[in-house]
């Protein structure tokens, strides 16, 4: 699978956390994370479609509203991508 679509699954559940907690803490707001910066990313092995993809992401450090995470995307037990990463959490343009 092309690298970008494994890193999307990465920055999907990291949007999910940060909805999740969010919502614990005052309600979603309509507020919309946003990726704001990609570092550190590293492919270790190739990931085949079929195959059964494990991720965790874990929350680093927020300040103010910017939110910044590592993400692991593991095949078979085995690192396949590693990936930091940071999202703004802006307010949506729908209602506008």
């Amino acid at each position: 699978m092309p690298g970008v679509l494994l890193c999307e699954i990465i920055f999907q559940t990291g949007a999910l956390l940060i909805a999740k907690m969010v919502l614990a803490d005052n309600g979603l707001q309509k507020n919309v994370p946003v990726i704001t910066r990609i570092e550190r990313a590293k492919f270790k092995r190739p990931v085949h479609p079929g195959d059964t993809a494990v991720v965790k992401v874990v929350l680093k450090e927020i300040i103010s509203a910017v939110y910044f995470l590592k993400g692991t995307l593991k095949v078979g037990g085995k690192t396949a991508v590693q990936v930091g990463f940071s999202c703004a959490l802006i307010t949506s343009l729908e209602d506008e």
